[in-house]
């Protein structure tokens, strides 16, 4: 296979870089392909053509794209729509992982303690009163809580808290805040969550509407 091969359609062109090819000799012919373009596109009312950089299973270092991109600012008639690879970065995947992360607790977070997690948490120990979990994601509780709960840390409206939560103190969903008093504390109890509304503000539904409600969220951009 040859290092480049351009490829033209009505959206532009692809240039499509061999993944086994030396780096050094591909960015050479690109950079060959991209001259002769600019010279059969020297008329300033020609219309920009749009390229975009294919470099499959390579994945290419930040100072590699930013030489692409510096390249094709040389020329005016020519701008590169974007640099694609068919793999994703490493540190990209495992942040991923760890946002789609569930964690377990079984332990006793005492008056004082914090405990932060990456992803959602099933907490099944007991949360003292003046003690706080707080977690990127969404919270199930199947033990005892008293103190201060805080999902979707810091802007995840789409998570949300389930199961009995009647004994808590404060729920917190993103940056909503819930103060549970002896007037609502019968509203969050087994066979229900917490989550944010259309007003963002925190509602509480049975489980039974769950789902609906996870077509609702799953709607938001937040």
């Amino acid at each position: 296979m040859r290092d480049i091969i351009l490829k033209g359609d009505k959206n532009g062109f692809s240039v499509i870089m061999d993944d086994k090819a030396n780096y050094v000799n591909a960015f050479k012919k690109l950079k060959e392909l991209i001259m002769q373009q600019n010279v059969e596109s020297t008329n300033e009312n020609d219309d920009v053509i749009y390229f975009t950089v294919k470099t499959g299973h390579r994945l290419l270092t930040e100072d590699q794209k930013d030489g692409i991109r510096d390249f094709f600012d040389k020329y005016p008639q020519l701008e590169l729509k974007d640099i694609q690879a068919d793999v994703e970065d490493k540190v990209k995947v495992a942040e991923v992982l760890k946002a789609n992360k569930t964690n377990i607790e079984s332990g006793i977070v005492r008056s004082g303690q914090k405990l932060d997690y990456e992803g959602d948490l099933i907490f099944l120990g007991t949360l003292h009163r003046d003690a706080q979990i707080c977690t990127t994601g969404s919270i199930y509780v199947l033990g005892e809580v008293n103190g201060v709960l805080q999902a979707g840390y810091p802007d995840n409206t789409k998570a949300a808290i389930f199961g009995n939560l009647k004994g808590i103190d404060q729920l917190r969903i993103a940056d909503v805040i819930e103060i549970v008093t002896d007037d609502n504390r019968d509203d969050f109890q087994a066979g229900k969550f917490a989550f944010i509304d259309d007003l963002h503000s925190i509602s509480v539904d049975d489980l039974t509407n769950y789902k609906d409600r996870l077509n609702d969220l799953g709607k938001r951009t937040g």
